[in-house]
C-alpha cells in the first residue's frame, strides 16, 4: 500500500495578517470544476488535495504554500467527477483482460452479478497489495435459480428449505448480496426474501417468472435487472402474466404483451417503485444489442480488438443457444419491444424511481468500460437528464450499497477514485468519454498511462484462454 503522509496546517501571518495554508501531501488538483453529482450542479475553481487514498481537503481559493513533494495537476477548464460504477457486470472470470478497459474508461467499481468468491477474494487481495490495477468489487455469489437452473454451475434450489440453506451458505462465503434468477419457484423466492431479511443481506437480480413485479417490490428485492417484469406490470391482460418460460420467448406472446400495455398502469407502477426501496438497473446496452444481433454493423465495431476471440465467437448468434434459432421477425419484435422499454425511462425519472447504471458485459457487444458510456448515452436518449444519468453511475451506486460515506461524491474524507474530464458532463453526457486522467484509490493515472492500459487490454485479450 502507498505510504500515508500527514497534512500539516500552519497559519502564517505575513504582511497584512494574510492567512496562508502550508501542507505536505501527494497531489493537488488546482482550479478544477467539481461536478456535484448529488445535486447536479458545478462547484467552480476548486483546489482538491489528494493524500494517500483519500480526498484530504478542498479549497475555494488558490492560496496554498506547497512542499516540494507535492505534485500539482492543472485542472483549469476541466471537470472532476467521482469514479463511475458499472452496476451489472460479469467480471470475476475475465478480470485480467477487462480490468484495464474498465479503469481506462473511468470505471473504478463494479457490481459482480455471478461471483466465485474465491476469485473475488483473490482479486481484492491483489488490489490491496497494489499487485493489480482493477476496480473495486461488490459481489454476489453463484446465481440462485430454480431446479434445474437455466445456467450450468448456478445454484439450483428445489424448494423453500433448499433456498434458505443456500442463502445461509452464501452468507458464510462472504457475499455482498444474493442474486436471484428467473426459474425460482414462488415458494423458494419468498423463502429467499425471508431469509435474506433475517440475515440482513440484500437480494437482487431477475424477477422470477412465478412472481409479479408488484410482489417482488413488496418482498424487498433490492434491484430489478433488465426492466424485467415492467411490461407485465403494465399489461391489462392478466392471462399474459404467468406463462411458462418457453412461451415468453414466443413473438406472439411478446406482441400481445406490448399490445396490452396501459400507460395508466405505468404511472401506478412508477409511483409504487419510487416509494419503495427497490432500484432499477435497466441495462439498455444489452437489451439493444440482443434486439439487433442481426445488424451487420455490430461486427464492424473497432472495439472488438479488445475482446478475446472466444468471446467474439460467442457473440455470433448462431453460437448462442439463446439466439441461434432466431429469425428476422424475432429481431424485429425485439426491436419494437426495446423501443417501448426505452420510452419508460423518462416516466421513471419523473416519478423519482431510483436507478443505477449497468451494462451486463461481456454479453453480446457489451464492452467492459466502453459500454458504460454507451449505457449512459442510451439513458439520455430515452429522455433522462444528463444530471440524473450521471448521478445513477456515481452517487447512486454508493447510496445503493450504503457506502455513501466512502465514495460517490467529491468530498473531503472520501476515497480518491475520481475522473478528470475535458468537458462538462452536465451539458453533454458524452463528455464522460473525454477522460484526461483518473485517480484510482489515490493512484494517479494520466492520459499516457490510460492509453498504455488500453494497449495492455488488447495484449491480454489476444492471449486470453476460454476459462469454461
Amino acid at each position: 500500500m502507498k505510504n500515508i503522509f500527514l497534512i500539516f496546517f500552519s497559519i502564517l501571518f505575513l504582511g497584512g495578517c494574510e492567512e496562508r495554508v502550508v501542507m505536505e501531501t501527494h497531489f493537488i488538483l488546482k482550479n478544477v470544476n467539481i461536478v456535484d453529482v448529488e445535486n447536479g450542479v458545478l462547484l467552480p475553481a476548486r483546489n482538491v488535495v489528494i493524500q494517500g487514498e483519500k480526498i484530504a481537503a478542498i479549497y475555494g481559493e488558490d492560496d496554498i504554500f506547497l512542499s516540494d513533494s507535492v505534485r500539482i495537476i492543472d485542472g483549469n477548464g476541466k471537470y472532476l467527477i467521482p469514479g463511475l460504477w458499472d452496476m451489472h457486470t460479469h467480471f470475476n472470470w475475465n478480470y485480467e483482460f477487462s480490468s484495464p478497459m474498465l479503469v481506462a474508461n473511468g470505471v473504478t467499481g463494479v457490481r459482480e452479478m455471478w461471483g466465485d468468491m474465491d476469485i473475488i477474494k483473490d482479486v481484492r487481495k491483489q488490489i490491496l497489495i497494489d499487485a493489480l490495477i482493477a476496480p473495486d468489487i461488490y459481489s454476489a455469489g453463484a446465481i440462485v435459480d430454480g431446479y434445474p437452473p437455466f445456467w450450468p454451475n448456478s445454484s439450483g434450489v428445489k424448494d423453500a428449505e433448499n433456498a434458505k440453506a443456500e442463502v445461509d451458505h452464501q452468507v458464510s462465503e462472504g457475499v455482498d448480496f444474493i442474486k436471484v434468477y428467473s426459474l425460482l419457484t414462488r415458494d423458494a423466492y419468498m423463502a429467499i426474501a425471508e431469509r435474506s431479511k433475517e440475515r440482513n443481506i440484500p437480494f437482487a437480480g431477475h424477477i422470477p417468472l412465478s412472481v409479479s413485479i408488484w410482489e417482488a417490490v413488496a418482498s424487498g428485492q433490492q434491484s430489478i435487472e433488465h426492466l424485467y417484469g415492467i411490461l407485465e406490470g403494465c399489461s391489462g391482460n392478466e392471462k399474459l402474466l404467468t406463462p411458462p418460460f418457453k412461451k415468453r420467448l414466443n413473438i406472439e406472446w411478446t406482441n400481445s404483451l406490448m399490445d396490452s400495455f396501459e400507460p395508466v398502469l405505468l404511472d401506478s407502477l412508477a409511483n409504487y417503485l419510487a416509494e419503495s426501496e427497490t432500484w432499477l438497473s435497466p441495462t439498455l446496452t444489452v437489451l439493444k444489442n440482443i434486439a439487433n444481433l442481426d445488424d451487420p454493423d455490430l461486427i464492424k465495431d473497432p472495439r472488438l480488438s479488445f475482446m478475446p476471440e472466444f468471446i467474439r465467437e460467442t457473440w455470433n448468434p448462431v453460437n448462442d443457444f439463446r439466439f441461434k434459432n432466431s429469425k428476422t421477425e424475432d429481431f424485429e419484435v425485439n426491436r419494437k419491444k426495446f423501443e417501448l422499454q426505452l420510452s419508460l425511462l423518462r416516466a421513471f425519472e419523473e416519478a423519482g424511481v431510483k436507478m443505477i447504471v449497468g451494462t451486463d458485459f461481456p454479453n453480446p457487444y457489451c464492452y467492459p468500460g466502453f459500454s458504460l458510456h454507451d449505457e449512459m448515452q442510451l439513458m439520455v436518449n430515452a429522455g433522462m437528464t444528463n444530471a440524473t444519468t450521471l448521478k445513477s453511475a456515481t452517487y447512486n451506486p454508493a447510496l445503493f450499497m450504503k457506502k455513501q460515506d466512502e465514495f460517490g461524491t467529491v468530498e473531503v474524507g472520501k476515497t480518491a477514485s475520481l475522473v478528470l474530464l475535458d468537458g462538462n458532463p452536465l451539458e453533454n453526457i458524452g463528455n464522460t468519454k473525454r477522460i484526461s486522467s483518473i485517480f484510482l484509490r489515490g493512484r494517479y493515472l494520466d492520459r499516457e498511462k490510460l492509453d498504455k492500459l488500453l494497449e495492455m487490454a488488447k495484449v491480454n485479450a489476444a492471449i486470453a484462454k476460454n476459462p469454461f
